[in-house]
């Protein structure tokens, strides 16, 4: 091919620039594309992408609930809303269900668990919000055809915290969806330290009690329980999905902004 270009070039049609150039394409081409699909396939690291459904708030349950030091949840139909003030330490999903309880189990693949997801109920009902002092409650059901499980889930402050209790009897995992915020950054070791976006991760099994990332909001967040299995899925616009292999999870986030870390 090369001595046919070559000949084609002495004729006129073809200069030798140009045969240089093409054969350049291709070798950077060939480059690309072996280092590209490696990065592709490790992005499959065995966490399903489950879709919230619909969420649903009946009108008792709507409304600001104050957990006390002018920290507050508030809830409607566009999801919870935790908040010092005016100021917003975190948002579960606004447009869908916050949680979606899962079936199924784990294997392992590669060295890491990989999600084996038989159904997943995905629509959440909220009914009611009782008091505990600054403990708040609500309850409901999530569910999905012919079939519907108890939720409760709890807010209650604690230390420079504010803990998201969340309890799904009959599920074997929860995943917990908040709202997407730039700058997700994990914290090692728990997560890389490194922006998070358009990639899913397993939690460290080996860390105990950390925050797991922080974000724009300034606030950090930790996931548990932290005896089980537990993963941050940021693949999908608009939502971050927090998996945890169990039928409880709880999440906290702290209390107090600190200085917002940059989107880079």
């Amino acid at each position: 091919m090369l001595e046919r270009l070559r000949r084609q070039g002495r004729e006129g049609r073809t200069s030798l620039s140009m045969v240089s150039f093409v054969l350049s394409l291709v070798a950077a081409l060939v480059l690309g594309l072996t280092s590209w699909v490696p990065r592709v396939l490790a992005r499959d690291v065995g966490i399903t992408d489950v879709q919230p459904g619909l969420l649903s708030v009946a009108q008792n349950a709507r409304g600001v609930q104050s957990l006390g030091a002018g920290l507050t949840v508030g809830l409607y139909e566009r999801g919870f809303r935790l908040s010092r003030g005016t100021t917003v330490l975190a948002d579960t999903v606004t447009r869908g269900a916050p949680v979606v309880a899962m079936k199924g189990g784990l294997v392992e693949h590669e060295g890491h668990p990989s999600e084996r997801i038989t159904s997943a109920l995905v629509d959440v009902s909220i009914d009611a919000v009782t008091r505990d002092g600054d403990a708040v409650t609500y309850s409901g059901v999530v569910s999905g055809p012919g079939e519907a499980l108890p939720l409760r889930i709890s807010f209650e402050p604690l230390a420079g915290r504010i803990r998201m209790d969340v309890r799904v009897r009959g599920a074997d995992a929860v995943a917990l969806s908040l709202d997407w915020r730039p700058a997700t950054t994990g914290i090692a070791p728990a997560l890389p330290e490194r922006n998070l976006k358009s990639r899913a991760y397993w939690v460290d099994p080996t860390v105990v009690q950390q925050p797991a990332f922080t974000w724009i909001l300034g606030t950090d967040v930790s996931i548990g329980p932290v005896s089980v299995p537990r993963a941050v899925d940021l693949r999908q616009d608009g939502r971050i999905a927090l998996h945890v292999w169990s039928p409880r999870a709880v999440v906290t986030v702290t209390d107090t902004p600190r200085q917002p870390v940059s989107d880079s």
